[in-house]
This record gives C-alpha cells, structure tokens and sequence, in this order.
C-alpha cells in the first residue's frame, strides 16, 4: 500500500467516526458534510488504488517483456560452440 493511499483510507475512517459521533448530538442535516466527505476520499481512495494496480500491471507486462527478450538473446549468444540450427523457411506453395 503506498504513502498516498494509506492516509485517504485513515482521514475516510477518521472522518466517518467523526461524522457517527456527531449523528448523536446533532441531526443529520448538520453532519451531511462530515458523511459526504468521508464517501469522497472513500471513492477517491478506490480511484488511486486503480491507478496504482494499473500502473504496476504495465510495470508487469514491461519487465516479463524484457526477461524474454533476454531469454532468447542468451539462447543463441555462442552459435558456434552450440547445436544451433536456424528455423527453415516455409515454402509458398504454388497453385
């Protein structure tokens, strides 16, 4: 969980603690704010959330890319000294 997402989660709890003691002493048109300020950085806190898994799922399918990449270069680095043979041409064939 990253720095950002964790003090939205603790000021939407904090917030909605705040506005339930309220709802005690007061009527709800008076703690409506507290209650609606709590669901905005609830819903806030979700959007960052989404954008932190997207990014990390990019970050993913960027390194599983390059360890390919990788992969192949080291398979055919020393051709002389291994059993490499290069893939054969398909042939088109002719009507």
């Amino acid at each position: 969980m990253k720095l950002l997402s964790t003090i939205l989660l603790a000021f939407c709890v904090a917030s909605l603690a705040i506005g339930i003691h309220q709802l005690y002493y007061y009527e709800v048109q008076e703690v409506y704010w507290i209650l609606s300020l709590s669901v905005l950085l609830f819903l806030i806190y979700k959007w960052v959330n989404s954008k932190i898994a997207e990014k990390e799922k990019v970050e993913d399918k960027a390194t599983e890319k390059q360890q390919n990449k990788k992969n192949t270069k080291k398979q055919y680095v020393d051709k002389e000294n291994s059993n490499f043979t290069p893939p054969k041409k398909k042939r088109k064939k002719r009507n």
